[in-house]
């Protein structure tokens, strides 16, 4: 199995996982949409040698201040298929220190710093891998990784955005590719890097970000590069943001008894 670090290795991935374009989950892995409209992306983006087909969700809309909490918004083991299962130990909601010493920050005071600036209030991660691993990776079910953060306000998340995006796009070996719009603010990258295991297939890491009033959501997928675009994580984050507008049903997860971010929305 590969091994995830914590390095921000093209932050494309925080170590992740990626989903699959094979036909183990319909809503997933298949593109398909809610509306209408093709892709799009910054000038230059790349057009992957399976060009994303992905449309779902809601591209603009409300811009509200969402209260339900990152966890409870995010994805749960359950709208995956029978072969995943969650990584327990990578999986958390995240703390004042775990947010301040990630990959986002090159130290932990440039992180409290923005933490505060920003005002954020919580956060949420979960890891979700094939029952297989590698072996199922090499067969198109990749490793999924979504983190959540919530902002007490939209300029706040603004600005962090702002930083987050600003962050991806500047990472060497990070290239913007072609992905239909998604919520308020959307981003699409991928990174190619190593390969899966022992085998010679080539691994890629897909990231699709988004900011949805005071959320922003961001989905890595980690698998095969001859079976990967970025439409599974694109697919992921649609489903995220249908939970914030109301759209879909969110129900909190098994509860993880780490705090949240005491102070820093006050």
């Amino acid at each position: 199995m590969k091994k995830r670090n914590n390095q921000p290795l093209l932050i494309l991935a925080a170590g992740l996982v990626l989903i699959a374009m094979g036909a183990v989950a319909a809503f997933l892995f298949l593109g398909g949409g809610d509306d209408d409209g093709g892709t799009s992306a910054p000038s230059g983006a790349l057009r992957e040698k399976t060009p994303s087909a992905s449309t779902r969700g809601t591209t603009g809309g409300p811009e509200p201040v969402v209260t339900m909490t990152p966890s409870k918004a995010s994805l749960l083991l359950g709208e995956l298929p029978d072969n995943y299962e969650v990584d327990v130990t990578s999986t958390f909601t995240m703390t004042v220190s775990t947010f301040t010493s990630s990959y986002w920050f090159r130290s932990n005071k440039e992180g409290e710093e923005k933490s505060a600036e920003w005002k954020i209030v919580d956060g949420y991660q979960v890891y979700f891998q094939p029952k297989g691993l590698a072996a199922e990776v090499l067969q198109g079910s990749p490793y999924i990784h979504v983190e959540t953060y919530q902002f007490a306000t939209i300029d706040g998340a603004k600005a962090a955005w702002d930083y987050f995006d600003g962050f991806l796009s500047r990472t060497p070996g990070s290239e913007a590719v072609e992905a239909k719009p998604l919520a308020n603010e959307s981003s699409a990258y991928r990174f190619i890097e190593g390969t899966v295991s022992v085998s010679e297939d080539l691994a890629v890491y897909h990231r699709f970000s988004y900011r949805r009033g005071n959320i922003i959501v961001t989905v890595v997928t980690w698998g095969a590069d001859k079976s990967m675009n970025i439409d599974p994580a694109r697919n992921v984050a649609a489903t995220i943001d249908d939970k914030l507008l109301g759209t879909r049903p969110a129900v909190e997860p098994t509860p993880i008894p780490t705090p949240s971010f005491p102070g820093l929305g006050n």
